[in-house]
């Protein structure tokens, strides 16, 4: 697909990987609609510099977890623009809880986990799909994670969580085929202000663990959306961008 032209909303799009995002698909020439739950002055930030590339792009508000919050999202991204082509579900939550500790994780904490880490997707992977079939199609490519292969990560229920987004990625490729492509994304260690308060030695633990010895870089790893965005010809695969650990 060529993106010049074309309107996105990015969840999450404000901090981290999702800004990382957001700027590339700016920089390839797409309108951006950054999505934010609290962070505002980020994503009106992200959506400045968006537009220092020469395209149109907003900050949106809205929780994810909600399915009516993310279809209004969705309609305020396609008045905005006119249209709207891709949509990258990059927004997510999680709670460090070490694996032994059964008793670290509630219910509402297993709830929130899985209404904004897969059910997101669900909900506003279908709002969009309406709007893009309005103009023959599109693409959705969502993040989930390395912890979605493997046990490990901040939590049981993160993993779990992202496992669920793996496999509802192949769900959806095959329910909105052949107009919309679907993928996902499964990063690494991001040094984003996830891990802020991450000891040194445990990232240092991670990169080992790692074949490239390193953490991914947010802007390699944003170009993965985009080289998925522009492939006609791959749906429903989940792409691990993490340096080698999940090998």
């Amino acid at each position: 697909m060529e993106l010049k032209g074309k309107a996105a909303l990015v969840t999450g799009g404000g901090t981290g990987l999702g800004r990382a995002i957001s700027l590339r698909l700016a920089r390839e020439g797409v309108n951006v609609a950054v999505n934010y739950s609290r962070s505002k002055d980020d994503a009106e930030k992200t959506a400045l510099d968006a537009r220092a590339f020469g395209v149109e792009a907003i900050a949106i508000q809205a929780d994810v977890s909600s399915a009516a919050s993310v279809e209004k999202a969705v309609a305020e991204t396609e008045k905005a623009f006119g249209r709207l082509d891709i949509l990258v579900n990059n927004a997510g939550m999680t709670k460090f809880v070490p694996f032994k500790d059964l008793d670290g994780l509630d219910e509402d904490d297993w709830l929130t986990m899985y209404k904004t880490n897969a059910m997101s997707i669900f909900f506003a992977s279908r709002a969009a799909a309406k709007a893009m079939k309005k103009n023959g199609g599109g693409r959705i490519v969502s993040t989930v994670s390395n912890a979605g292969f493997r046990p490990q990560g901040s939590s049981i229920a993160y993993s779990v969580s992202k496992a669920a987004g793996v496999h509802l990625t192949k769900c959806l490729a095959v329910a909105l085929a052949p107009e919309i492509n679907v993928n996902a994304v499964a990063p690494g260690l991001l040094l984003t202000r996830w891990h802020e308060n991450t000891p040194a030695g445990q990232i240092a633990k991670i990169n080992e663990s790692a074949v490239l010895h390193k953490e991914v870089d947010p802007g390699e790893c944003a170009a993965m959306y985009v080289a998925l965005l522009k492939n006609d010809n791959i749906t429903g695969q989940t792409v691990t961008v993490d340096s080698g650990i999940v090998i």
